[in-house]
């Protein structure tokens, strides 16, 4: 790909993720928190702080390790920086993913992640279709769940909005670089 040229600000930073007209609005849905006592969880950063959000399943084979590992070294390139950060993961396949399994999961990857899981389809449903995050859980002739879903990492901010989105693949590298300047975006807002 070529090099953009910003032609209002030369210094304006690019961002591998993509921004959405308008920006879904998630604040107002929530989850429980698997390995928070089942706590209600609002899809809304903590003040001045982002939060990314993912969505998928333990049994996955390699589209969600893959993500919670790159989140994983994105966190670790922020530095001091990721503690304005947070992670939720929730889980799109309840059935098969106990809390249990659902917590160890994302602690496997990131220790203070947050693990989101919900019996309640039409729950899960509505905070799936917030992000624009499509599921579709079925068996195959053979008898074996198949699960595919939409692999985006969405980050959210302190309103509630989801300020960008990464596609599958995004390098940790990218993910750290844009966290980083939305993290300067939002010290620079008044």
């Amino acid at each position: 790909g070529t090099i953009g040229t910003a032609t209002s600000n030369d210094e304006a930073p690019t961002l591998a993720g993509y921004e959405r007209e308008p920006e879904p609005t998630v604040g107002s849905i929530s989850l429980p928190a698997a390995n928070r006592n089942n706590a209600t969880f609002a899809f809304q950063a903590d003040p001045g702080e982002l939060l990314m959000v993912t969505f998928g399943f333990t049994s996955c084979p390699d589209i969600c390790p893959t993500t919670l590992a790159d989140m994983r070294i994105a966190f670790n390139q922020l530095g001091a920086r990721a503690d304005q950060v947070d992670l939720a993961w929730v889980s799109i396949d309840p059935e098969r993913d106990s809390a249990e399994a659902t917590t160890s999961y994302v602690e496997a990857f990131v220790p203070d992640g947050i693990a989101l899981r919900t019996d309640d389809a039409e729950q899960l449903f509505i905070a799936a279709d917030a992000f624009g995050v499509t599921y579709i859980i079925q068996e195959n002739d053979a008898g074996e769940t198949e699960v595919a879903h939409t692999p985006n990492v969405f980050v959210v901010d302190d309103t509630g909005s989801v300020i960008l989105t990464w596609s599958f693949g995004v390098p940790a590298g990218d993910m750290a670089s844009d966290l980083t300047i939305l993290l300067d975006r939002q010290e620079i807002a008044p």
